[in-house]
């Protein structure tokens, strides 16, 4: 076995090679079986609870920082798993239920979980099940008073958004309650840094049709889920200025996730119902689209396409096209039962097959709904191998991405007249740091290469990189807390150092606090 990464040779071709499912027997839990379409592995991760076995939606990120935990069964109430044994749901791995609305994962403490209560931001530590108010909006001055004096009942972003990647900031609705018939009052943005309400917008009585509300990968920008009949403003989804004064309607889109670039530019990625594509829409005042993928859904010839489709963009650069079926429709298009990823390069997007779907969709959790870990390791989503139909008994499975696959896709774009011409360590930046910074270094040729960080004494503190790298430009981030067995690095002079073939290189870095 070896993961092949097929390249889709057109993502806007009808004709692109249809790989057939391999019919079996559903897996058992913990089961893995290899897939020889792709040369993958992939394995049943949770045992079929109806609906308590799966993750929430495709746009989230079910996993911890270190994926030693998991948040499943969106329902009433969310309950935490360790990830330490399978299946992952198995009564002996609960760690906690947890009461909050909207929970996400902390970015960087893989203890933390982020979550809506009321009126109020909320943290809670899994591992010590304590609950924190991060901020109680109803104690605003800005907020608070329309609190206090409207019929309104809570914060939300009504289930499907989320702040920007680093939790700094955030974008909400002031939800009425029944005596205005749940919709939303006001939208408002909040800088968790600063601890300051950046805009207020009152949604008037024909603005009111909204799906969601979230916020993009970096807090720059405000994606406002508007239906199509709604007037005003938020006609159809907008994208609006964090301020809340400019709104730019960008269309007809369905399913849609927030997204970073190959080059770090703020995208949205979602399908387009009017042009029978899934666009790249690249945020910023006047927002400009791009076609990625042609759906042919219209299309009457025999490549027509019969799924509904889900967009997963957790890891920078790079989204998760996902597709489920309805009884008794046959498989025609590429796409159909298929889990794709996508390369975000706006010059030259490419696609690669990942996985084929064996579920079959008769009610909403049904629906595929694979997610991308943040970090790009795990792909996970939802099936029910075409059994009980309608009944929402599924189960999760998942593919594990090979080592350093982000490195190998992205250095496909370099020609070969630029590959490095040696192998180069550079200096830390920022450096002195604290806690966290960057090391870039230069690879000459394919093979194994590792950079570890040492004491002044020449002990081992951690191994930053690792595994076969292929020729060209990488980086990677350092935080101080997680070196020395998670103990941390104390202020100090440290060593880290590149091994490569016959290659070493070796530098200084400062930690300051």
């Amino acid at each position: 076995p070896g993961f092949s990464f097929e390249s889709v040779p057109n993502l806007m071709s009808g004709t692109n090679p249809a790989h057939t499912t391999i019919e079996r027997a559903a897996p058992v839990p913990g089961e893995q079986f290899y897939d020889p379409n792709f040369g993958t592995i992939v394995t049943c991760v949770t045992d079929a609870d109806y609906i308590h076995s799966r993750h929430e939606y495709a746009r989230f990120d079910p996993f911890n920082v270190d994926q030693t935990r998991i948040i499943l069964d969106p329902d009433t109430r969310w309950r935490v798993y360790d990830t330490s044994a399978l299946p992952y749901n198995r009564p002996e791995n609960q760690v906690m239920v947890i009461d909050l609305e909207e929970p996400r994962w902390d970015p960087d403490d893989p203890d933390v979980i982020w979550g809506l209560y009321d009126f109020e931001i909320r943290t809670v530590n899994v591992a010590t099940q304590q609950v924190s108010v991060v901020k109680d909006f109803a104690q605003d001055p800005v907020i608070g008073p329309l609190i206090n004096s409207e019929p309104v009942f809570r914060i939300t972003t009504r289930e499907e958004g989320e702040p920007s990647t680093d939790m700094r900031y955030w974008v909400f609705f002031l939800q009425g309650d029944a005596a205005v018939d749940y919709v939303p009052r006001y939208i408002f943005t909040w800088d968790e840094q600063t601890d300051s309400v950046l805009g207020l917008y009152e949604v008037a009585a024909n603005e009111v049709d909204i799906d969601y509300i979230g916020m993009s990968s970096l807090g720059n920008w405000i994606i406002i889920g508007g239906d199509d009949w709604n007037e005003g403003n938020l006609k159809g989804l907008t994208v609006a200025d964090v301020e809340l004064t400019q709104f730019w309607n960008v269309g007809l889109i369905g399913h849609q996730d927030v997204a970073l670039t190959t080059d770090g530019r703020e995208v949205l990625v979602g399908q387009n119902t009017a042009t029978d594509h899934v666009d790249v829409i690249v945020l910023g005042q006047n927002p400009q689209s791009m076609p990625l993928i042609q759906l042919f859904y219209s299309d009457p010839s025999p490549f027509g396409m019969q799924s509904g489709i889900h967009v997963s963009c957790n890891t920078p650069g790079f989204c998760v096209i996902s597709t489920y079926i309805e009884p008794g429709l046959p498989e025609r298009n590429w796409l159909d039962r298929s889990i794709v990823l996508v390369k975000l390069n706006l010059n030259e997007p490419t696609g690669y097959y990942l996985a084929k779907v064996r579920g079959t969709t008769g009610a909403y959790y049904e629906e595929t709904h694979a997610s991308i870990s943040d970090d790009g390791k795990k792909v996970v989503w939802a099936t029910n191998w075409g059994a009980n139909v309608g009944q929402e008994q599924v189960f999760m499975m998942q593919l594990d991405m090979p080592e350093n696959w982000k490195q190998t896709l992205v250095n496909t774009d370099r020609s070969p007249t630029e590959a490095p011409q040696g192998y180069r360590l550079e200096q830390n930046a920022p450096n002195p740091f604290n806690p966290n910074t960057t090391i870039r270094y230069s690879v000459r040729d394919n093979g194994p290469l590792s950079i570890s960080v040492y004491d002044m004494l020449g002990r081992e503190l951690g191994i930053l990189a690792s595994g076969n790298h292929l020729a060209g430009e990488y980086e990677v981030d350092v935080d101080t807390g997680v070196l020395a067995d998670g103990r941390g690095l104390s202020s100090g002079i440290y060593l880290y150092q590149l091994t490569a073939r016959k290659h070493r290189e070796t530098r200084k870095m400062v930690v300051l606090k």
